[in-house]
């Protein structure tokens, strides 16, 4: 979402990430962590990933 903005705005600049955006429904949460571990994605910063955490507004970043 973030390198979208740099295109918009006409910066010659993208991320090297991606950013999902999930309904905040129990079922796709457990689908995402689901597919986080298949990746064995490393969390590189806090919160953990955890659905109140979300609920707040927290974005979790992860590497894989």
């Amino acid at each position: 979402m973030g390198g979208q903005a740099c295109v918009f705005y006409g910066a010659a600049q993208v991320s090297k990430d991606i950013d999902f955006a999930i309904l905040a429904e129990a079922a796709n949460f457990v689908c995402m962590h689901a597919a986080l571990t298949e990746l064995q994605a490393e969390r590189i910063a806090i919160p953990r990933f955890d659905p109140e955490a979300l609920a707040r507004g927290h974005a979790i970043h992860y590497r894989c």
